[in-house]
């Protein structure tokens, strides 16, 4: 087993820490219903196994709890067996300290509570966030604390309140993706614990399938159970819901299913991989086991991975196909004294089976495969050797069908047996006696650990060892020094000088010249993990983001590129953060708790939108997708039985069918669509409920509930209906109307609904016949579709369906046949999702540039240079104390073609601020800012010395009118570069804005700076631009030729020679960014106007291009607060503050100026934010009167619906227009890690 060469290199801790014991997680929550014969069987099937205690797996507050443990402790005590706590902070939430020390206060001093060195061993299950309550845990009962915290990783865990741990458990037991397993992260745990004892996990299963828990997710097993069963801690005895159980199956033991609303009961019988356990146990516990009976386990899914439906599940948590990562295959493992063959038959057909790895002298365990190949039909397994047959095993047939709910079953069967006495009893080889002799090693160690582990050189810290044996003639040594080769790192040293050594020096690999080391950021052990990604329509702007940083569901996000994890930590803990857009997998959960929370996407505690009054929305509810009613009557006192759950609120209630008190909750979903209100129609004895105009019928009952319109008295007849207002039903049809009797629609509307005779519009005189008339909308599409009546007799068929709407109710509808009783039909109109546009993929974002795109807004920054390097300085007599004399030059890919190198020819401007004071004796003063040369978009990213600016390409979404941000990886990028821009943070109009202010004294916000701080603005005009001060400026990356105050403030800002400042952004959020920091409109009036006046007259494209425009100014500040710029923004602004420090200590005039910019700066961007916020409101406020002024006279625009939509969605984004946060000072030697 492959772990236990592993444990081999660790054995001398691993003796001292638990003397080689194994231990089963055992999940007290499935044992309510347990009887004493059941604890007394697992028990002894745990002893027949060799297994030394049960983990007891123990959530807060389980109503079992109390019996079960101290049932488990009576049998355990009685048969001889030992236990110990595992304390569960996840399942129910964290334990007090109190909880905690009543438990092993209780049960610590039992003959059944396991030891070690005298200690009583407690274990968690996550729960870091309470380690500092185990510094008073330890000091009272004196336990060994073992925890779980996973979440924290190895380093994290260990160093907690203040390294109160004295091991550690890890929960990571299954291997990545499609890779076998490894065991890097056991060793990434002995590294940080040192000598203290780390309690490793094995599981041979992790399939699970329970939405009441959110899980739903399939772990690769294929192998897993050879490859890792021999660990400390056994995942698990009877955890059924994630079918990694050993035990038998137990049916009254099967709780999760119904608790997690299991679509099935999906567990299958694993007793065969109990059946090695003795004999594994034995072998790593004692070095060496004897073998006296041989025989076989095998296991596999009864369903091929492809015959069904998925059932949603996905592979690992949620980033594979789960047909990426399984294999269809019978797997075994044979326990043999000598050789033998396995043959494998499924339906008949009989294959050999092939051997993965062999036991070392043939004496031990064997495993291998047998693919399905399309087979079908009962298996059959048989181990010869030579004419003798040892064994001979049956199993469950393979089958295509798909009874559980159409869905493929992703647990597996697992059966097996000791079947024959063996010639003699065998001893395996000792461990004691073996090195590795086949391993691996993650890409780029493959080859070297391939070479060195066959010699018997495996180090945990690079390899894998795959395979152990006794040690191998070693080759003749080849003398020498040899070094990691050029741009490897310090994980080659070890294995460069054993590999030359003995003649297999890689040259792409080990040198004999010794070259720097290039030490990684990231472990490159671990799995490449999504670097950039994306998703379909509102799914864009949170894929982007969380594919960023390594958590990309498939089914929602499509990975483009794998790489280094860019790990970035929570920044806050959201509990109530919930998806505004169908199930997520998780995205909000993770993004928000990261401090990007889209508002179009996500809904939490902390959103701005939540802390203001509530917007209006125009969008189309699904009220029979977004509402549900509990399947079970549940006390309505009890908050947590009757809670609708995250994202949902209680609309009313049903008592038909419950006892007492208790009902059945009535949630929707909380959106900005919620609906208004909802109540029970129809009332006692002869029910006949009917949903009103501008109402969804959703459920029927007999009996109904709150709110009501009688009460809840029993139907004798008939139904009540529970309906909701449609929140949107007013603004659909506000361009409606039915026309007079007899008449139709006019030629500019459409006719979406007919009725026989409406009172209000028909006389009751008919001599003339005028009856019939038309629902009629002057719309650009129809509001409602497929409009109908329902109804007929007694009309007790009166009510619509729970996708539609009621549009009227009337006695005779679409005829002269008036229902009876006085009843009425009802006319049901689906609503058109399509007549509000949300806008498909280039709506509001017209069509990305491309190379050798000529519209104006492709057309290449002016004044971006594409010089090779900076220019030489001036020689003037002065260049010792201005110009650096280090000569950076730059490192290009490729050489330039043709036409770069014309480019190079047209040397542009700089670019150019001015700063305008007008002093006291009324005479203007004017100063120029001149920015530092940078480069284009194209040689930003080009390979040059020192720091490389930042790999994100920043843009607007490309679906819809919602403002949000998205980032790319430019390396994955399907997009060309011609549609950004270098783009500099802050804009540079902050220079010109704060000398403005350090000359005038007067802040942004109006008010003077403290104490009155100024400096002479003819001081400003002296010095800012004064090549003569004699002072040599601190240089940024590759900069030189900082000769003046302007020329190293503006260097912070990124230049040809500091490129770490500066950020790729797309064109047209750039124009915004510089027009409002510009103190410009982004939409000047005249041109506003033009465009208006196109969009009333019911031009799409002019709407579009509108509002495009107008969000831009919201999505100007989503990019300035997103998550991935922070980085680079807070350098940049904690670089521009320390240039100032620097201009006030050195320049006696300036020494104000430090002082000014601390002021000035959050006050600056805080009025950026102020100002368009103000400047949004009062266009869309135009936008509106307008819009209502043309409504109102019967002249509405076609697109009146669509403009009202757009107004509405970009009020809800309102609150995002806010200033980044601040930064607080730090050293300036900590700016140049991202």
């Amino acid at each position: 087993m492959r772990l236990i060469l592993l444990l081999l290199t660790v054995s001398f801790w691993i003796e001292n820490a638990f003397s080689r014991a194994v231990f089963a997680h055992f999940m007290v929550g499935n044992t309510e219903n347990y009887s004493a014969s059941d604890w007394i069987d697992d028990i002894t099937l745990a002893q027949e196994a060799h297994i030394d205690a049960f983990a007891l797996n123990m959530a807060k507050g389980e109503p079992m709890n109390e019996k079960a443990i101290s049932s488990v402790f009576s049998h355990a005590e009685t048969l001889g067996f030992t236990l110990f706590f595992s304390f569960d902070y996840a399942g129910r939430g964290p334990y007090s300290k109190a909880e905690v020390l009543g438990w092993i206060n209780k049960y610590a001093s039992s003959s059944a509570y396991f030891r070690h060195n005298g200690q009583p061993l407690v274990s968690t299950f996550e729960g870091p966030e309470q380690a500092e309550d185990w510094i008073e845990i330890k000091a009272q009962t004196g336990c060994f604390f073992v925890p779980d915290w996973s979440s924290l990783g190895a380093g994290p865990a260990i160093r907690a309140a203040g390294g109160v741990a004295d091991g550690l458990f890890s929960w990571a037991g299954w291997p990545w993706g499609s890779q076998d397993m490894d065991t890097y992260v056991n060793t990434s745990y002995m590294d940080a614990l040192g000598t203290k004892p780390y309690m490793m996990p094995v599981s041979p299963w992790f399939y699970t399938n329970l939405p009441g828990y959110s899980k739903n997710w399939l772990w690769r097993g294929d192998h897993l159970w050879y490859d890792r069963w021999v660990q400390v801690q056994i995942i698990s005895w009877n955890d059924y819901g994630e079918s990694h159980h050993i035990s038998p199956i137990r049916d009254h033991a099967l709780v999760a299913f119904d608790t997690g609303k299991a679509p099935y009961r999906y567990s299958l019988d694993h007793h065969g991989w109990r059946t090695f356990l003795p004999y594994s146990i034995d072998w790593y516990k004692n070095s060496k086991a004897t073998i006296t009976m041989e025989g076989v386990s095998f296991w596999y899914r009864p369903t091929p991975k492809a015959a069904c439906n998925t059932g949603g599940t996905t592979g690992n948590t949620v980033e594979f196909q789960l047909y990426d990562i399984i294999e269809d295959s019978v797997f075994y493992t044979v326990l043999l004294t000598s050789a033998a063959t396995v043959k494998v038959t499924i339906g008949g057909v009989e294959a050999n089976g092939q051997w993965r790895d062999l036991a070392d002298g043939e004496v031990g365990l064997w495993h291998g495969s047998s693919p399905f190949k399309g087979r079908t039909g009962d298996v059959k397994i048989t181990v010869w050797r030579k004419d003798v047959l040892i064994a001979e095993l049956t199993g469950p047939a393979i089958k295509n069908d798909c009874p559980n709910n159409g869905m493929t079953g992703f647990d597996a069967w697992a059966g097996g047996r000791l079947t024959s006495k063996a010639s003699r009893p065998m001893n395996s080889p000792s461990l004691t006696d073996e090195v590795c002799i086949r391993g691996t090693g993650a890409e780029g160690f493959d080859v070297l650990c391939g070479a060195t582990c066959f010699l018997g050189y495996c180090p945990k810290s690079a390899c894998v060892c795959k395979a152990l044996g006794a040690q191998r003639t070693l080759p003749k040594q080849v003398p020498g020094k040899h070094y990691p080769a050029e741009g490897l790192n310090s994980n080659y040293i070890g294995l460069c000088d054993y590999a030359c050594l003995y003649g297999a020096c890689f040259s792409s690999y080990c040198s004999k010249d010794q070259h720097p080391l290039i030490e990684p950021t990231v472990s490159p052990f671990r799995p490449p993990s999504c670097i950039s990604g994306t998703g379909d329509g509102p799914w864009e702007a949170l894929c982007s983001f969380t594919c960023r940083h390594g958590f990309c569901p498939i089914v929602r996000c499509k990975c483009n590129a794998l790489g280094p994890l860019d790990l970035l930590n929570p920044t806050s803990q959201e509990t109530k953060v919930a998806s505004r857009i169908g199930e997520d997998h998780g995205l909000c959960a993770f993004s928000c708790a990261r401090g990007f929370c889209p508002l179009s996407a996500c809904s939490s505690g902390n959103d701005p939108q939540e802390q203001t009054d509530p917007v209006e929305s125009l969008e189309i509810p699904h009220l029979d997708q977004d509402c549900m009613r509990f399947t079970d009557c549940v006390d309505l006192d009890n908050p947590q039985a009757s809670s609708c759950g995250s994202g949902y609120r209680r609309q009313g209630h049903d008592r038909a069918g419950c006892p007492g008190k208790s009902a059945r909750p009535i949630c929707c979903k909380d959106s900005s669509v919620l609906p208004d209100s909802c109540t029970w129609r129809g009332s006692g004895g002869d029910c006949n409920g009917q949903c009103h105009e501008g109402e969804v019928t959703l459920f029927e009952s007999n009996k109904g509930g709150s709110p009501g319109e009688s009460g809840d008295g029993q139907c004798s007849r008939g139904k009540k209906v529970f309906c909701c207002n449609l929140k949107t039903f007013e603004s659909l049809t506000s361009q409606c109307r039915w026309s007079p009797c007899g008449s139709g629609c006019d030629a500019d509307e459409l006719v979406v609904a007919s009725a026989y005779a409406l009172k209000e519009y028909c006389s009751n005189d008919f001599l003339n016949k005028k009856v019939g008339q038309k629902y009629c909308c002057k719309t650009e599409k129809p509001p409602l579709d497929n409009c109908h009546w329902v109804g007929q007799g007694d009309c007790e068929d009166n009510n619509c369906n729970n996708k539609e709407v009621a549009l009227r109710t009337n006695p005779s509808g679409a005829n002269s046949n008036e229902c009876f009783w006085s009843r009425k039909k009802s006319l049901c109109c689906t609503p058109n999702d399509n007549i509000i546009e949300s806008g498909t993929a280039y709506d509001f974002y017209s069509e990305l540039c491309v190379e050798g795109d000529h519209r104006e807004i492709c057309e290449p920054d002016e004044y971006a240079s594409n010089e090779l390097e900076e220019e030489a300085c001036p020689d003037d007599g002065k260049t010792e104390l201005r110009r650096n004399s280090f000569d950076a030059t730059y490192s290009f890919e490729g050489a330039l073609s043709i036409e770069e190198r014309a480019l190079i020819l047209e040397k542009r401007g700089r670019r150019e601020v001015k700063v305008l004071w007008t002093l006291a004796s009324g005479v203007d003063l004017t100063l120029s800012v001149i920015a530092r040369s940078y480069p284009t978009i194209s040689y930003l990213f080009r390979s040059r010395r020192g720091a490389q600016p930042s790999n994100r390409l920043f843009r607007m979404v490309t679906a819809g009118l919602t403002p949000d941000v998205v980032t790319e990886d430019r390396g994955s990028s399907q997009r060309s570069l011609a549609g950004y821009e270098t783009e500099h943070n802050p804009d540079l109009q902050i220079a010109r804005d704060f000398l403005r202010t350090a000359g005038t004294g007067i802040l942004p916000n109006s008010q003077p700076t403290r104490n009155n701080a100024r400096i002479d603005p003819e001081e400003i005009v002296r010095i800012w631009r004064s090549d003569s001060l004699h002072i040599e400026f601190p240089r940024s990356g590759n900069s030189r030729c900082l000769s003046t105050p302007n020329d190293y403030f503006m260097d912070q800002l990124g230049s040809s020679g500091n490129v770490l400042p500066l950020v790729a952004t797309d064109k047209r959020l750039n124009a915004a960014k510089a027009r409002i920091f510009g103190s410009l409109k982004v939409i000047a009036d005249d041109r506003f106007a033009r465009m208006t006046r196109d969009m009333f007259a019911g031009n799409m494209s002019a709407t579009t291009a509108l509002f495009g425009e107008l969000r831009s100014i919201i999505g100007v500040f989503n990019y300035l607060n997103h998550e991935d710029l922070q980085p680079v923004l807070r350098r940049n602004r904690l670089a521009l503050r320390e240039a100032t420090r620097f201009l006030s200590r050195t320049i006696p005039s300036f020494a104000p100026l430090a002082d000014i910019y601390e002021q000035f700066e959050p006050l600056w961007y805080e009025d950026a934010a102020i100002r368009s916020r103000r400047q949004l409101e009062q266009r869309l406020n135009e936008i509106e009167e307008r819009l209502d002024g043309l409504i109102a006279i019967g002249a509405a625009p076609t697109n009146a619906v669509t403009i009202r939509s757009y107004v509405l969605t970009l009020r809800r984004h309102l609150p995002e227009i806010r200033a980044p946060p601040p930064v607080s000072p730090q050293p300036r030697e900590g700016l140049n890690a991202e």
